[in-house]
């Protein structure tokens, strides 16, 4: 299956308000949180630390932007997310390689899922199936899953939604469907603003944000 890929400004805007009420705005901010704290790793952490702290900064982020406007923070499994009833949606990020904002690639993990992604990317080839075939008969308990994946190795960074429906040998390969939040060569004209001197609006974990040039 060929994915749809968003990928001009209005067309991205449009889709994000239509099917999240979120703005580009919003997500960029949570990529900012993934680039300062992957950024703030140094040669003495471990070498895993670059991608956790990333993941843990944007599933945090994430969850202060969106739980104050209507969603709730979830886990499936081990798979953080922010789930929305009204929408049916769920969304968690993922730290992935340079396939992301690409049109002849995919994203894919940097690194190897098991038996829960395996099971979500299942449940939304499921609900694509079904919805073609019986679009009035969604059960109310289904929800797709949203990936943002985040591409950043020390220079580049790009940035889309992206809803999984193919997962081979531990690692996600097909999407029906893909919004670019961030295009090759957006992330060096973005203005970093200073943290809010309260430590954000809602008290909680800030970021410094640091850009890196080539």
């Amino acid at each position: 299956m060929v994915a749809i890929i968003h990928e001009t400004p209005r067309e991205c805007d449009r889709r994000l308000a239509q099917y999240f009420n979120s703005s580009r705005d919003q997500w960029i901010e949570v990529v900012k949180a993934m680039v300062a704290a992957r950024g703030s790793c140094t040669d003495h952490n471990p070498k895993a630390s670059p991608g956790y702290f990333a993941w843990d900064a944007g599933i945090t982020r994430m969850r202060q932007n969106f739980c104050r406007e209507g969603w709730d923070a979830g886990d499936d499994d081990g798979v953080e997310h922010i789930a929305n009833r009204d929408f049916r949606k769920k969304i968690t990020v993922m730290n992935a390689d340079f396939g992301v904002c690409d049109r002849s690639r995919s994203p894919r993990n940097r690194t190897l899922k098991g038996p829960a992604a395996e099971k979500i990317t299942d449940l939304n080839n499921q609900l694509e199936l079904f919805r073609k075939e019986h679009p009035k008969s969604i059960k109310e308990g289904a929800f797709d899953l949203w990936q943002l994946c985040v591409f950043d190795d020390g220079q580049l960074v790009r940035a889309e939604l992206s809803r999984p429906i193919e997962f081979k040998s531990g690692y996600f390969v097909g999407y029906s469907e893909r919004i670019w939040i961030l295009r090759p060569g957006e992330w060096e004209r973005i203005a970093i603003e200073p943290p809010a001197e309260n430590g954000g609006r809602d008290g909680g974990q800030d970021f410094e944000i640091n850009i890196r040039r080539k």
